[in-house]
C-alpha cells in the first residue's frame, strides 16, 4: 500500500479507535498501526492493513472506503477525516439524545428517523465531510486548518451569484 493512501486510510480508523475503547481488538489494530507507521515497505503496509481491516470488520461502525477514492490531498484527507470525527462526537456528546431522535429527520425523500444517536451523528459527520470535499472542489477550501477549525469560506448566497452574473 503505498503512503499516500496508508495514512489516509489510518488517520480515519485512528479517529475511530478514538471515539470509544474497542478492547484486545482495539489494541491490536493501535498495534498494526504502529508497525505500518514503522515501515518504509508498501508491501508491509498492505500486511499490516489487510489485518486492521479483518479485525475492525467485527465491528459495525468500523470505517468504510476505498482505499485511494478521496478527492482530496492527503493532508486535506486527514484534515477532512479530523472534522468528520469532531462532528461526530459533538452529536454522540449531546444531552436529551431522546429528543433530537424526535425532531432531526433524515431528508424528506429518506423517510423514517434516526434510530439511534450514532446513526444521526453518522449523517451529520457525513454531511460536514461532503461540504469540505465540496469546498475543495470549489476552491474554497484548500484543505488548511487553524486548530481544529476548517478554513473554509462559505458558498456565495443566491444574491451574490445574481450580482457576477
Amino acid at each position: 500500500m503505498k503512503l499516500n493512501n496508508w495514512n489516509i486510510n489510518v488517520a480515519k480508523v485512528q479517529a475511530w479507535l478514538d471515539s470509544e475503547d474497542r478492547g484486545d481488538a482495539g489494541t491490536a489494530i493501535g498495534l498494526s498501526i504502529m508497525l505500518g507507521n514503522q515501515t518504509d515497505k508498501d508491501e508491509m503496509r498492505s500486511t499490516y492493513w489487510t489485518a486492521i481491516r479483518n479485525l475492525g470488520g467485527a465491528f459495525e461502525d468500523f470505517p468504510k472506503g476505498r482505499v485511494g477514492q478521496s478527492a482530496l490531498p492527503e493532508q486535506a484527507e486527514i484534515n477532512a477525516t479530523s472534522v468528520r470525527k469532531t462532528v461526530y462526537d459533538a452529536f454522540v456528546g449531546l444531552s436529551n439524545p431522546e429528543v433530537l431522535l424526535k425532531v432531526i429527520l433524515p431528508h424528506g425523500r429518506t423517510g423514517g428517523a434516526y434510530s439511534t444517536i450514532e446513526e444521526l451523528a453518522n449523517s451529520f459527520a457525513d454531511a460536514a465531510h461532503r461540504k469540505l470535499v465540496d469546498g475543495y472542489k470549489d476552491k474554497r477550501w484548500k484543505g488548511d486548518m487553524d486548530g481544529n477549525v476548517p478554513l473554509m469560506t462559505p458558498p456565495p448566497t443566491k444574491e451574490q451569484k445574481e450580482e457576477t452574473e
